[in-house]
């Protein structure tokens, strides 16, 4: 029993479980019903603590802090016209640097407070200077930490592309885009530039940058690159900028320049880190765009203080409860792999061979991740893992940089690299979006124990596996419009310039639809692309989402029969939760007769003894354990005796049952020209070899529970009394032929049958009320519907004698305008004659 205690295989055939089996306080079914529901209890609390600690960690200051810096450095006014956009070449550029950058960095508030006191102090000196963070704009809610830092990045002239034969004595350099193979670390300074300014014609590496990588629009960026840092001074400042204008610090080399830094709202707490980034493509254009990310103070630093410490007594009890977590997966992970092998994994590594040990890692995992909720318990443990590393990592980075200390963080002079702390953290959020959804949609395994979600539970296992496939075809067909969008269309539409930027694109054409273009269907344009679109529009819209839905009713019809749910049927854990509270008490609740007191001959009956019907059904059963018994254990043997079981897998797959038909033509053909004959699959079939053996009466009180019909069938609902039935010794018919009790049941059920077919006279037949209910609503029902006839046919007969008297009349009327136009021409023929005389 203890080897069964924990398997996976009580969750998948959770309905199946004998509900009078979990009365026995040692019986398997008890134990793991016992596991299941403080599982059960442990997630609810693990599911509502992930929840709190992600709700926690989320503010709308957060949003409106980085919101207000995107504004403010953008420029934007309150139409969405931002001025940063009116930057479109080098000269432009500089103006924006001079006119934009440097009033928006260097406000003129002479009155504001002092935020600090940073003290610098330098060798061989008495006299220290003192310095204070400044505030952005007039509101004084936004401190500046730290300087400004100024980056650019370079390509190498003739590296990744190519200048023609055609041109080559008109322009022999070219100068391609950005790509890290391609970045030039040489440095440009000119020879007459000022020194202050040396080390910005210097490439220094990420360690001296202390930036991070971004992507923009044209290319992504490494973290390296030329950078000078803008002083305190705003004077300062706007000189070191003319002289960088003058001494061509960008040039046609240049391909982006970003412009770093770090605002802190003093009111919320939320530190906002800006990269403001230039790109210079090679045709000569300037794009320019601001972006923020935000973050509160207590990601860099534990807090102890309001609000901030209930985020870290979370961090605290989330961090037990996942590791708590992670033992009892270690646990069911060892159980299920002691459930396969059948022995312990260290015993059968040592008297395995060096073939079997290389393949047990894939075999167990395998066998563990079959069961899609175990991988979701994997995906939630490495999330949190992950997350709870980026956390930690970003507590180690700032007390272990100098610069991030407390008595000099926001020092106007020193860059702050905060950029490099955010990142992890972003990706640390993110993993907890994952974490938070993983744990949601986990609950469903927990709701198969309710009878109201299980059909739901269960067609979400079965088609996860199904439409996994159905994704990946839409993954290609995806893909391959992907590229025939982006070439088709990459010349006139941003949206399809790049392959990634088409493919997902494409996706969302699902959801929003597109927007046709007039211009596809102008009079000499190509129609190739117009029907590349009608093809997209034709798969996608009218096949696969078809097939997408074709997958989910099929499986639904399929789960709906096979998961039905029957309404005498108890509730394994509603079982197991009153006999737990009995148990508590001190109470049991086995209701199943002791087998101390019996006859040893009463407990177990040979299969031969019993009825063909019973027969059937065990082997039926035992069938079924058997193939459950080979999906999970590797070398369980539950039915030794079935010779069907030893074809192979291939051959077992061809058998047919006797009323299966062929589903294709190819079917067809392969029956008419096999060279052996198809095998009915013998289902019922009982191997000669299991006659003999024995059955308990525990396994035959078992079987008669678990199939209705065969209580009916023995005429008791009790095993013993089965078993006494037919191990007595034979009767006699009124003739003196022994008979046995397979044959007196056989007799009992022929009588019974032949009483149900009997003719009863009218008089002895009972009167049920319910059918005579049904043959008055239905006599009522004829006798409406012969009354409607008759009220319409009466109105047909009545409208024919009204359409045979007009018929009447415009017949007589006929007549009557017939004999007008011969008098008319009568008179017209006297009137001709008389005429005629006359003149004569």
């Amino acid at each position: 029993k203890d080897r069964f205690v924990g398997d996976v295989m009580f969750w998948k055939f959770f309905e199946d479980i004998d509900a009078n089996r979990i009365y026995h306080t040692n019986s398997v079914e008890y134990r793991n019903l016992k596991v299941m529901f403080f599982e059960t209890l442990f997630y609810l609390v693990l599911l509502g603590s992930v929840t709190a600690y992600a709700y926690n960690l989320q503010s709308q200051d957060v949003f409106e802090s980085r919101i207000e810096q995107l504004d403010y450095w953008r420029g934007c006014d309150t139409d969405g016209n931002c001025r940063i956009q009116k930057v479109e070449d080098v000269a432009s550029f500089w103006t924006w640097m001079q006119n934009e950058l440097v009033p928006l960095a260097y406000t003129d508030d002479v009155d504001a407070p002092k935020v600090a006191q940073i003290e610098t102090v330098f060798p061989n000196s008495e006299f220290p200077l003192y310095w204070s963070p400044r505030y952005l704009s007039d509101t004084r809610s936004t401190v500046l930490l730290g300087s400004l830092r100024m980056r650019q990045l370079r390509v190498q002239p003739n590296a990744g592309c190519i200048v023609t034969a055609l041109v080559r004595h008109v322009y022999p350099d070219c100068y391609s885009t950005y790509d890290a193979s391609r970045e030039s670390q040489d440095p440009y300074d000119p020879r007459f530039a000022p020194t202050y300014l040396t080390k910005a014609y210097q490439w220094r590496p990420v360690e001296e940058t202390q930036q991070v990588s971004l992507t923009g629009s044209a290319a992504s960026y490494s973290g390296s690159g030329y950078f000078i840092d803008l002083p305190a001074n705003k004077s300062h400042a706007s000189s070191m900028l003319s002289d960088l204008h003058v001494w061509r610090w960008v040039d046609k080399l240049t391909r982006a320049v970003t412009i770093e830094l770090t605002t802190m709202s003093t009111n919320v707490n939320v530190i906002v880190n800006t990269v403001i980034l230039f790109e210079f493509t090679p045709n000569g254009a300037v794009t320019g765009t601001v972006s923020s990310t935000a973050m509160r103070t207590f990601f860099f630093t534990p807090s102890l203080q309001g609000s901030n410490l209930f985020a870290f007594i979370l961090l605290i009890w989330l961090s037990l409860m996942f590791f708590i977590f992670t033992l009892y997966s270690l646990w069911l992970m060892y159980k299920t792999c002691f459930n396969y092998l059948g022995q312990n994994p260290i015993g059968y590594l040592k008297r395995s061979g060096w073939t079997a040990r290389l393949l047990f890692p894939f075999r167990t995992l395998y066998q563990f991740f079959r069961y899609g909720w175990n991988f979701a318990d994997m995906v939630i443990l490495g999330s949190f893992y992950v997350h709870l590393g980026f956390r930690i990592s970003a507590y180690l980075a700032v007390g272990s940089n100098p610069v991030l200390q407390p008595d000099v963080i926001g020092h106007p002079e020193i860059f702050m690299p905060f950029g490099q702390l955010m990142e992890p953290l972003v990706l640390g959020n993110n993993l907890l979006a994952l974490l938070s959804i993983t744990c949601w949609v986990k609950l469903f395994k927990y709701l198969c124990m309710s009878s109201y979600f299980r059909l739901l539970v269960r067609i979400l296992e079965s088609c996860a596996a199904r439409l996994m496939i159905f994704a990946a075809l839409l993954l290609v067909v995806f893909f391959g419009f992907a590229v025939a969008f982006s070439i088709g269309l990459g010349t006139t539409d941003r949206n399809f310039v790049t392959i990634p930027g088409s493919f997902l694109v494409l996706f969302f054409l699902l959801i929003d639809g597109y927007s046709i273009d007039i211009e596809w269907f102008r009079p000499g344009k190509d129609q190739l692309v117009t029907l590349i679109f009608l093809g997209y529009i034709a798969l996608i819209y009218f096949v696969l989402l078809n097939i997408f839905v074709a997958i989910v009713l099929d499986t639904f019809s399929l789960a709906s029969r096979l998961y039905a749910v029957e309404a005498d049927k108890k509730n394994p854990m509603i079982v197991f939760l009153h006999t737990y509270w009995n148990w508590m008490k001190g109470q049991s609740l086995v209701k199943d007769e002791s087998e101390e007191h019996m006859n040893p001959k009463d407990l177990s009956i040979t299969l031969d003894l019993l009825p063909g019907l019973v027969r059937r059904k065990w082997v039926e059963k035992k069938r079924r354990m058997q193939r459950v018994a080979d999906q999970n254990f590797a070398g369980m043997d539950l039915f030794p005796e079935d010779v069907d079981r030893s074809l192979s897998k291939k051959r077992a797959d061809q058998m047919i049952t006797d009323w299966m038909l062929p589903s294709t033509q190819t079917d067809v053909f392969d029956q008419m020209t096999a060279p052996v004959e198809h095998k009915p699959l013998a289902l019922y079939e009982v191997p000669d070899t299991i006659m003999t053996q024995e059955i308990s009466r525990a396994q035959l009180q078992r079987l008669m529970d678990e199939d209705s019909t065969i209580p009916l069938l023995l005429g008791s609902k009790r095993a013993v009394d089965v078993i006494r039935k037919f191990k007595s010794v034979e009767k006699e018919e009124e003739s003196g032929q022994p008979v046995s009790a397979v044959k007196a049941m056989q007799g009992t059920i022929f009588g019974r049958i032949d009483k149900l077919e009997r003719v009863k006279l009218d008089d002895d037949v009972p009167e049920v009320p319910e059918m005579t209910q049904i043959a008055e609503q239905m006599s009522s029902a004829i006798l409406d519907l012969r009354n409607q006839f008759r009220v319409q046919l009466t109105g047909v007969i009545e409208c024919t004698a009204v359409l045979f008297e007009h018929l009447v009349e415009l017949t007589q009327g006929l007549d009557e305008v017939r004999q007008n136009s011969d008098g008319v021409i009568r008179l017209v023929r006297s009137n001709q004659i008389g005429d005629t005389g006359y003149g004569l």
